[in-house]
């Protein structure tokens, strides 16, 4: 249990910092260079300790999917966070664990149990509650500002999804045996293409505040998936994967709201905690 709860907590320290980050008004792409290099090192030493890093074309392709979807998400949770209410945002972005669930039973033909099928019923009115409006006093958005406003958290859904389905198919398509050196190289597809957009650009280094939270969430992630390989060879990947998924958005989320004092309307709040029900329906599997 205690690796399950560092796991837990390595979690949320890596969102805390992403909403920091935004609040500090850090340039996402600095943020995401520094982070991205550091969980690629940092997955290469796991991979050395505890093996499945053999390399085929499978793992190659799938690589390449996975790290555009990855930066694609991490962009837009960036972009969100520096805009968007940060408990609605994370929810999310936690939401996406749906995408491979409903993938896997439209693609795959695969059975879903009852609590998946109660979580995925769920999740079309935790998205309409938490889409309400905190300030009633303020006049309706039009839909071309609800789209603006909506897009990066919609795209770091996406990208999270597509990307949680990748890991989905290492499964699928029996690649056990290069499961590590696919976490390796997404993040090294990803952290090519931000370097590659840095460059072109012409612009400076990291500033120092980018550097830090960029450290930050990128031990934050190795953290909590060093602890959570350590914890899945003590418990069972059913408990451990839902408890996960609801503690770290439940831990962020109250964080969040007492550092950074953001208000959350009574069907916000709702919309919230049916979403962490959700989650863990969801990932009961």
């Amino acid at each position: 249990m205690l690796y399950l709860f560092l796991s837990m907590i390595a979690g949320v320290v890596a969102s805390i910092a992403y909403k920091a980050s935004a609040e500090m008004g850090c340039r996402r792409l600095y943020h995401l260079l520094v982070e991205r290099s550091v969980i690629a090192v940092g997955l290469f030493g796991l991979g050395l300790v505890f093996g499945g890093m053999t390399i085929t074309t499978d793992v190659v392709v799938l690589g390449l999917v996975a790290g555009l979807s990855l930066f694609a998400s991490r962009w837009g949770l960036l972009k969100a966070l520096s805009t968007g209410h940060a408990g609605v945002t994370f929810t999310v972005w936690n939401l996406a664990v749906v995408v491979p669930v409903l993938l896997s039973i439209f693609l795959w033909d695969e059975v879903p149990s009852v609590p998946q099928v109660a979580g995925l019923v769920l999740v079309p009115a935790c998205l309409l509650l938490m889409h309400e409006r905190v300030d009633r006093s303020a006049p309706p958005k039009t839909g071309r500002a609800i789209l603006t406003a909506l897009y990066p958290a919609l795209l770091c859904a996406t990208g999270e999804g597509i990307l949680a389905t990748c890991f989905k198919l290492v499964e699928v398509l029996g690649m056990s045996a290069s499961r590590n050196i696919f976490l390796v190289l997404f993040n090294l597809v990803a952290l090519v293409g931000i370097a590659s957009i840095v460059v072109a650009r012409g612009e400076s280094h990291p500033r120092r505040k980018e550097y830090q939270f960029g450290l930050v969430s990128g031990l934050g992630f190795v953290g909590a998936g060093f602890f959570g390989i350590l914890a899945i060879l003590e418990i069972p990947a059913i408990m451990y994967f839902p408890v996960v998924a609801a503690g770290v958005l439940v831990l962020t989320v109250l964080c969040s709201s007492f550092i950074w004092q953001e208000h959350t309307s009574p069907a916000q709040r709702w919309g919230i905690g049916l979403s962490v029900v959700a989650i863990m329906l969801v990932s009961l599997g």
